[in-house]
């Protein structure tokens, strides 16, 4: 089964949103904080979840319970339960390809259901089957959404790693014969002895969970099987837990519990379980979080292949590592306006292998400045520490801003692939080399900002020649803390013949007639030996060129950087 469409109305920090994840069986959703990822997850948990849910006035949007709560989530590629007439087949809809939803399914259709919660200023949830096709909706039971084979994996999810009623594993243990008498006379010798170990269904159920946790990259130290955990509750089924030699699951590392979970509820559902996963990279190493996304992906994969029923893995992630390894057609991007209206957008191949080769970290951001070269992004690396101090001590980065390296030539394509998806952008860039006609074109039309120096000078002509003498024994001394003092005034002599380039700049002679002046002459010396050529060297006089563009003086340099100040704090 599959989510084929979805639309949200009224629910916490959604007034609207309709949503299309396609036909592949993993989508991933991203964004920056707060863009309501969760809230998308918890609709379709709420809608097709067979757990009763409770709600309140703050589960509306903006907590107005005048404005019910509706959400409807169409569902493809349905079980043989679902689509027989004695359960839902009447109420069978068609989907077209183009995932347009019909009340008369045709031929060339694929079957699906809309199942619709709506809860009003009562709080009492309803859930339907719709169908124009028939006035009076169906309702749904707990046992009908049973059906719908939603799995959940969010925080905390010990339950499951016991044999409790309702457990994963007591559905994945069922009731074979003699299971409950066995299990009725190891309650009455709990407190003597125990040995469930002689339960073979429960032996068995273990033995499964423990293969398919290590499939998804759990670390299992001995072996997993069933034994008592005793509690304040008494003795019950939920006392018995499952357990990692002699040590309860539930105690193992919250990445290794997570993974043993889902593991257990995927088994759990035989024809194409939905699996939901908040911030799946949540207690999980780079590496485990690779093997767990591979594994998934791998299975549904062999599913499809075997023309078994593939399910769909729907996720959320901040994690750069999760987005490396996910297709183009798996990722979207979540935007939300302030009056609560979001939209989910896929990512063109062609902008996410750009994007996912040089910046992966932006796709996480709300604004996003692209730094051409290594000067100019180690230079705005330390500026941005600078800038909290005169806007209240926020951070860029509380403000959803984020700094990334543009890699030279590629910074105005990738610029222009980050406005494509929506991201406000900004590029930031020396001027030594104009921009062709054609680009700064495309730049415009796609709203993309550009921040440079103008008259063709590079980010060291431009400090250098807005600089005050003492200013430049500044930058004097910090590339000799960077290349050595030997090196630096070794460079020097040669360009300033006579002078002694130890003493303080002001002091040096003039140029020479028809000469460059002084501070051309060393701004080509720190291009020609790269001074500053490097983010480290960079964010070193991140600080001097701070100090310049504070004094106040007229000059490129200021005009440039406090443009990039008032932009990344939106002024």
């Amino acid at each position: 089964m599959r989510i084929a469409n979805l639309v949200v109305q009224n629910f916490r920090g959604l007034r609207s949103l309709i949503w299309q994840p396609g036909s592949q069986a993993m989508s991933c959703i991203i964004g920056p904080g707060d863009s309501a990822k969760t809230t998308v997850l918890d609709a379709i948990e709420a809608t097709l979840s067979p757990r009763w849910i409770t709600f309140s006035e703050p589960d509306f949007y903006l907590g107005n319970s005048l404005n019910p709560i509706t959400i409807e989530v169409t569902i493809a590629e349905l079980s043989k339960a679902l689509l027989s007439d004695q359960r839902f087949g009447l109420y069978i809809r068609g989907l077209a390809d183009d995932g347009t939803v019909y009340d008369e399914p045709e031929a060339h259709h694929d079957p699906a259901l809309t199942i619709r919660l709506t809860v009003d200023a009562t709080m009492e949830p309803v859930w339907e089957l719709i169908c124009d096709r028939y006035p009076t909706p169906r309702v749904l039971s707990n046992r009908d959404r049973s059906l719908f084979g939603v799995v959940r994996l969010a925080g905390e999810e010990a339950r499951h790693l016991t044999w409790g009623q309702g457990s994963v594993l007591a559905r994945m243990t069922g009731n074979t014969e003699g299971t409950a008498n066995q299990l009725a006379e190891a309650y009455r010798v709990a407190k003597q002895t125990a040995n469930l170990s002689s339960i073979s269904s429960l032996v068995d159920t273990a033995k499964q969970a423990e293969q398919l946790a290590k499939q998804l990259g759990a670390y299992v130290i001995h072996e997993f099987g069933p034994d008592l955990e005793l509690g304040r509750g008494g003795f019950s089924s939920g006392s018995i837990a499952l357990h990692d030699g002699t040590t309860p699951l539930r105690m193992s590392g919250l990445g290794t519990r997570r993974l043993a979970t889902l593991a257990i509820q995927r088994a759990a559902i035989k024809e194409g379980a939905i699996v939901l996963v908040d911030e799946i990279e949540q207690g999980l190493e780079p590496h485990r979080v690779l093997g767990a996304v591979s594994a998934l992906r791998s299975a549904q994969e062999l599913a499809k292949s075997s023309s078994a029923p593939t399910g769909q893995l729907l996720i959320t992630t901040h994690s750069e590592v999760v987005l490396s390894e996910l297709k183009s057609d798996a990722l979207f991007i979540m935007r939300r306006t302030r009056e609560g209206d979001a939209c989910i957008r896929s990512v063109p191949s062609d902008s996410f292998s750009r994007i996912l080769k040089h910046a992966p970290r932006a796709l996480f951001a709300k604004r996003i400045l692209v730094c051409e070269g290594a000067t100019e992004l180690g230079l705005m690396l330390g500026l941005r520490e600078l800038f909290r101090v005169r806007h209240a001590d926020v951070p860029i980065e509380h403000l959803g801003v984020a700094i990334i390296d543009g890699s030279g030539a590629a910074a105005p394509g990738l610029a222009m692939a980050l406005a494509g998806l929506g991201y406000s952008t900004a590029l930031f860039r020396d001027s030594d080399q104009a921009l062709k006609a054609n680009v700064v074109g495309l730049l415009q039309a796609q709203n993309v900002q550009v921040f440079e120096y103008g008259e063709l000078q590079c980010t060291e002509m431009a400090i250098f020649r807005a600089c005050w003498p003492d200013i430049v024994d500044k930058l004097i001394h910090a590339a000799v803390a960077s290349l050595g003092e030997a090196t630096i005034f070794a460079q020097l002599r040669p360009a300033f013949p006579g002078v002694e380039v130890t003493a303080p700049f002001a002091t040096w002679l003039a140029a020479f007639p028809g000469a460059e002046d002084n501070w051309g002459r060393i701004a080509n010396l720190a291009i020609q030996f790269k001074w500053f050529k490097s983010e480290e060297r960079g964010r070193a006089i991140s600080a001097i060129v701070d100090e310049v563009v504070q004094q106040g003086q007229p000059s490129p340099l200021s005009g440039c950087i406090g443009s990039i100040e008032r932009w990344v704090y939106a002024q």
